[in-house]
């Protein structure tokens, strides 16, 4: 037993080094954003509904979190209600970002057949383009749209289609994004054939989705259930003076912060499990090529320049 305890100290020891060693000097992989980055994107990203909502619930969770603690002497128990307010809606919610995926992928899959189709009819890339805005589905036709909007004002159809592919961000989206980049010259039905094979991979690709989320539901619903279940108790409890009374004291709430952050714990990391993590794109840049973009050629001098030249001639 004693070797036993050893061993997982050295383990330990050892892995607490490397962390530190990793953290001082770092790695190669590029940087990620921060956990402050992050919810600074996702309120930028929210809707003026959704941040008025996230206001509201602050409010709300801080007055019953502060009556709370007035009424039973229990801080603890005040902080515990205003992470439930702000928490719980969060937590108990379907996961919205996968839906809304799988939506453009199936608004993609239809725009891509639509694409296609026109390409049959001896159009160019750049004029089918601009047919397929008219009638494209809802869940991408801002995307679709900004991309006519900016072949229309002059912008190079690779750098166009590569925006799109940002706008879009999802790995299926790519592989269409780069056959039309490949064939961005091409009039024949090779580009329409290409296209319609990858509709018919993104409906598939839909379908596949559509099952795994079916798939995730289960674990969403045991924790919603769970989470439910333990509020409900809680909220029963305090209503009992006696079975609250040792929570009152301070080793009471240190006991009662150490579940709670335990209990948040747990259901922090059910979210994570049941959440959606979204394959790697493959369209992008990496920062971790050493390859540099090649070299602009030198663009003939500007007139205000050979002004300058001149005058400074004259001059001497």
């Amino acid at each position: 037993m004693t070797l036993l305890l050893w061993v997982v100290a050295g383990l330990a020891a050892t892995g607490g080094l490397v962390g530190l060693v990793a953290g001082c000097v770092g790695t190669t992989a590029p940087k990620g954003l921060g956990l402050a980055a992050r919810i600074r994107a996702g309120r930028q990203l929210a809707s003026r509904d959704e941040q008025m909502a996230r206001r509201t619930r602050l409010v709300v969770g801080a007055v019953a979190g502060i009556v709370l603690w007035l009424v039973t002497g229990v801080f603890v128990a005040g902080a515990m209600l205003f992470l439930a307010v702000i928490g719980v809606p969060w937590l108990l919610s379907p996961t919205k970002s996968a839906t809304a995926r799988i939506a453009k992928l199936e608004s993609l899959g239809d725009w891509t057949q639509r694409l296609a189709n026109v390409l049959r009819l001896g159009r160019g890339l750049d004029e089918a383009l601009h047919i397929s805005r008219k009638g494209c589905p809802g869940a991408i036709a801002e995307e679709v749209g900004d991309l006519v909007d900016r072949l229309q004002v002059g912008w190079r159809p690779t750098d166009a289609l590569r925006e799109f592919g940002d706008a879009l961000n999802d790995v299926t989206a790519d592989k269409v994004v780069a056959a039309l980049i490949l064939s961005a010259a091409d009039r024949g039905p090779g580009l329409a054939q290409a296209l319609d094979d990858l509709a018919e991979s993104v409906h598939e690709e839909v379908a596949r989705r559509r099952a795994i989320e079916a798939d995730r539901a289960k674990p969403r619903t045991t924790m919603r259930w769970m989470t439910i279940i333990t509020l409900g108790v809680i909220g029963a409890g305090f209503l009992i003076p006696s079975y609250t009374a040792p929570y009152g004291t301070l080793l009471g709430q240190l006991v009662l912060a150490v579940l709670l952050a335990g209990f948040v714990g747990v259901l922090a990391m059910m979210r994570q499990i049941a959440d959606t993590k979204p394959v790697p794109r493959f369209l992008i840049t990496d920062p971790r090529s050493a390859v540099a973009p090649a070299p602009l050629p030198d663009d003939e001098p500007s007139p205000g320049a050979q002004a300058g030249a001149t005058s400074a001639e004259v001059t001497a």
